[in-house]
């Protein structure tokens, strides 16, 4: 596909209802700032693409991520990436999925790089929910942030312009 290679980082906030323990994300995007998002529909441009090589979390919610969760990302019809718990790439668990990094000492931000890629083609919605155990401590009004990080390809107009 022709195109300019680069880097990628698409993001999603949540801000939280009281009690809430779902999160979706890349599903809603009305009224979000250009700080809660970077996209504006849940598919990529016909001549994007992306290779989700990490996924981030930060949020605000108390106590944060420390707590069992289940990650769904869905790409198309399919579940690419099923009840993941990230929970173990916060605090100090034990090692962390990647074996790159031991856990960290802050529940209020995580990363899980994969092991095996996740591939966004162009034109196909994309979807990506989290669970977590704790939700009666969520107040209203918080937040819950995913970023999701690898490469990707965009448009390259190339020699037409």
């Amino acid at each position: 596909m022709p195109g300019q290679q680069t880097t990628r980082y698409i993001y999603d906030t949540v801000v939280t209802a009281a009690g809430q323990s779902q999160f979706n994300f890349f599903q809603t995007f009305a009224g979000k700032t250009d700080l809660q998002t970077n996209l504006t529909t849940n598919k990529l441009d016909s001549s994007e693409s992306m290779v989700i090589k990490s996924i981030y979390f930060v949020t605000n919610i108390t106590p944060g991520l420390a707590g069992h969760s289940n990650l769904n990302i869905t790409v198309g019809n399919q579940v690419v990436l099923k009840d993941f718990n990230v929970s173990f790439n916060s605090t100090n668990r034990g090692l962390a999925f990647d074996r790159l990094h031991s856990g960290t000492n802050d529940a209020f931000f995580v990363e899980v790089r994969l092991l095996t890629d996740i591939v966004i083609p162009p034109q196909v919605n994309f979807k990506a929910t989290l669970e977590i155990a704790e939700g009666a401590a969520v107040l209203e009004a918080q937040s819950m942030t995913i970023g999701l990080k690898g490469y990707g390809t965009i448009f390259s107009a190339g020699s037409t312009f």
